[in-house]
């Protein structure tokens, strides 16, 4: 059965993201700004406030969280696509290309300790990598996220890109797909992006602004990246696996509204007790692809 995100997402969670909607604007004007190499590479930090009860009860009940999963924890793919959008836009602002034009390409969440609620937040991170072949740059953050009495509890290596220009067709070498099962369906509505928006501050116009979007390369809106992998999280959690680390690489744009979709994992691991995920959609389009090393039991 395909299951739609209905949920109702509070406008007065928009207050709680004016520090992440600052971030991302003052972020978008620096990098237009010739600021040499911008310091690339030195670590920045950042405190700040915990996430309140309100939001994180709407943002679990999104991405169709267990209620009984985090009674005392945040949500760990809340940490990239929310806690560290602020401090990932000015690392992402140290490249040398225009932010507005940055698109997320895939994350890596390692989750070394449960995130407690209710303490003050201390985030670090740097810019790893800047560089471009000529036809599509590439940018790598790297943050680090915890609290007093749990320093660092969470990794995250964030991947961007920018097209510069068009690269000549290749073809696809063909992979032997392992056997997937489906542990999750989902379907994104057409306001899916502005619903993110208010979890999490993310505002770019592809996700939230038809008029403006459908002049863009896509043609309409399109989901962002990190609220499909919270989709993908949570039903492989769901299925009865719990996440240690995850990797994820975002490889088509999903289109609001979304077709069905299927959230499918490898039956077997890997050689590294690695398993292969995917989302995909009925005719056998891929969004997102990857794989999780499930915590030991």
């Amino acid at each position: 059965m395909t299951t739609s995100t209905t949920t109702r997402i509070p406008t007065t969670l928009l207050r709680q993201q004016l520090p992440n909607i600052t971030a991302m604007l003052k972020g978008a004007v620096m990098s237009y700004l010739p600021l040499g190499n911008r310091q690339r590479g030195e670590w920045l930090t950042q405190q700040r406030p915990a996430p309140t009860p309100a939001l994180l009860q709407a943002y679990s009940q999104w991405s169709r969280a267990d209620a009984t999963r985090y009674p005392t924890s945040i949500p760990p793919h809340l940490a990239s696509s929310q806690l560290g959008l602020g401090l990932i836009a000015r690392l992402t602002a140290q490249s040398p290309y225009p932010m507005l034009s940055v698109l997320n390409q895939g994350v890596r969440l390692r989750i070394n300790q449960a995130l407690p609620q209710g303490e003050e937040l201390t985030l670090r991170g740097r810019l790893v990598d800047a560089s471009d072949d000529g036809f599509r740059a590439r940018v790598h953050s790297h943050v680090e996220i915890g609290t007093a009495s749990q320093p660092n509890a969470l990794e995250i290596d964030a991947y961007a890109a920018v097209v510069l220009r068009k690269r000549p067709a290749s073809v696809d070498a063909e992979r032997t797909e392992p056997d997937f099962e489906t542990v999750g369906h989902w379907q994104a509505g057409a306001d899916e992006g502005v619903k993110f928006f208010l979890l999490t501050g993310d505002f770019n116009p592809i996700h939230t602004l038809p008029v403006m979007a459908r002049r863009s390369r896509f043609g309409g809106c399109i989901m962002h990246g990190y609220g499909a992998f919270a989709q993908v999280f949570e039903a492989i959690q769901n299925s009865g696996q719990t996440i240690a680390d995850i990797e994820v690489r975002f490889i088509k744009p999903l289109p609001l509204p979304s077709p069905a979709l299927m959230i499918q994992v490898a039956a077997t691991a890997d050689a590294e007790g690695r398993h292969a995920l995917r989302l995909t959609d009925v005719t056998g389009n891929l969004y997102q692809v990857g794989s999780f090393l499930p915590a030991a039991r």
